[in-house]
């Protein structure tokens, strides 16, 4: 389950990347080929990730009924790969009900990159469970950093990207 698991939780990271690209692409004025290229890439993407860390929960869940006798006890790295699971699937939900256009998709990638985050390493801050490994030195800290950044990210990409189409709707 742990190859598993660490294989959706770096397709989330992708999905973030890519959504980090597209941002970056919407707010420089790429043509719309461009973009939905790296949209259509980005939703395969998700899906790989949505799947692969779906099954490595369940994995997981499986391998701890055989080892603990329980296949979920609310472990907080437990929680942390459902965290991942439902964020990826809201998007999903959100995508086709129309909830959300690619911006939003692509956002919503850049945030799942914080949820990872907050999955793999915030959740050993809590020095709780049978899944903490410690290993806290600085990570708080780096973390805060880390969400900052990507908030401020997101910021100022949607700005740029708002007064861009505000411009061309008054050409």
């Amino acid at each position: 389950h742990v190859t598993t698991i660490t294989m959706g939780y770096g397709a989330t990271c992708v999905a973030g990347i890519l959504g980090h690209i597209w941002l970056i692409q919407a707010s420089l004025g790429k043509d719309k080929e461009l973009l939905d290229s790296t949209y259509k890439t980005t939703l395969g993407i998700m899906g790989v990730s949505l799947t692969l860390t779906f099954l490595g929960t369940n994995l997981g869940g499986i391998w701890a009924d055989q080892s603990w006798g329980r296949f979920w006890g609310w472990d907080p790295k437990e929680n942390g790969a459902l965290m991942i699971v439902l964020w990826v699937a809201m998007l999903f939900h959100a995508k086709f009900s129309k909830m959300i256009n690619e911006i939003g998709v692509a956002v919503g990638c850049v945030i799942g990159m914080i949820v990872v985050m907050w999955a793999w390493f915030g959740v050993n801050l809590l020095s709780i469970g049978l899944h903490s490994y410690g290993f806290t030195s600085g990570i708080a800290n780096t973390l805060l950093i880390y969400v900052c950044i990507e908030i401020l990210f997101i910021i100022i990409t949607l700005i740029t990207i708002r007064s861009k189409s505000s411009i061309k709707s008054k050409k």
